[in-house]
């Protein structure tokens, strides 16, 4: 169970979506608790709630801005997409929820809000969830939108990327084997579209078909980049990854958080600075 909290997660850090979807949010936020409101209190019915409404849904932007803005830009290898995980995703919804929890009940104490005096902090915390959610909902729409483009875009690649591969990957295979010799992995080269070094093991991601898998052998990266060192189509983008220029779709992201795509997966590649512009000559040359 807990291994899944270790499991890839798209992190979205596209300044512009993140601006409109902050926007979005806190102005569904603000009309939502005007028409449906919470707790019995109208916020209409004299200019202190009304500003308390504006108060909390300005704290909710503040804190969304800062939270997806202000600090990946601080600590870009933190909120690198390419790492982060379920688990970070999960402590970083926690500390906004104690963040908007700690704002909305400090409003409430300024204004004097008197539905709220009982269990401020309780319905403090229940006012926080909206936001919080809408806010999900919004990043995980848009990442869905994502998937299903790049599903599009695969399809319509397809076939041509299948003649591509045919014309310049031959029909060499290759043996991988485990150090202790129990493990062996077997595949066509032109299959192959990253290996990664985990721990002691190294993580083989490869296509049968159209469905993507993903094995793992007991090995070290170093010796599989020497086993493959006769392959022109295997480059190494990072210092834990190899991957076949022919299943890279492109270079995305801006400086320094540059990644590599690829048809056929879901995640982003890391690619280390000083390889960036070797993999712009070989994407445009393709």
């Amino acid at each position: 169970m807990f291994e899944n909290l270790n499991q890839p997660y798209p992190f979205n850090n596209n300044f512009k979506h993140n601006l409109r979807t902050i926007a979005f949010v806190c102005m569904a936020f603000m009309l939502i608790m005007l028409y449906f409101q919470p707790f019995g209190i109208n916020f209409l019915a004299s200019p202190k709630d009304g500003y308390f409404v504006l108060v909390i849904g300005l704290v909710s932007a503040a804190i969304f801005f800062f939270s997806t803005l202000f600090l990946p830009g601080l600590f870009p290898k933190l909120f690198e997409s390419a790492r982060w995980t379920v688990r970070k995703e999960l402590i970083w919804n926690i500390g906004m929820f104690g963040v908007l929890i700690l704002g909305f009940t400090l409003s409430a104490m300024v204004f004097d809000i008197s539905t709220m005096k009982s269990l401020t902090i309780f319905r403090s915390g229940a006012l926080a969830l909206l936001p919080l959610i809408l806010f999900n909902l919004s990043n995980y729409n848009n990442s869905l939108k994502t998937k299903v483009a790049q599903v599009i875009d695969s399809g319509r690649h397809w076939l041509t990327e299948e003649r591509k591969n045919s014309q310049h990957a031959t029909d060499e295979h290759i043996r991988i084997e485990s150090e202790n010799g129990k493990e062996v992995f077997e595949a066509d080269l032109k299959d192959i579209i990253l290996i990664q070094s985990a721990s002691n093991y190294v993580e083989i991601y490869y296509t049968v078909g159209i469905v993507t898998r993903k094995a793992m052998v007991r090995q070290t990266l170093n010796s599989v980049e020497s086993l493959l060192s006769k392959s022109s189509n295997i480059k190494r983008c990072h210092r834990r990854c190899l991957v076949n220029i022919n299943q890279i779709s492109k270079l995305a992201g801006s400086s320094p958080n540059y990644s590599l795509e690829a048809f056929k997966l879901d995640f982003g590649i890391p690619i280390s600075r000083q390889n960036i512009p070797l993999f712009r000559k070989l994407l445009a040359s393709k």
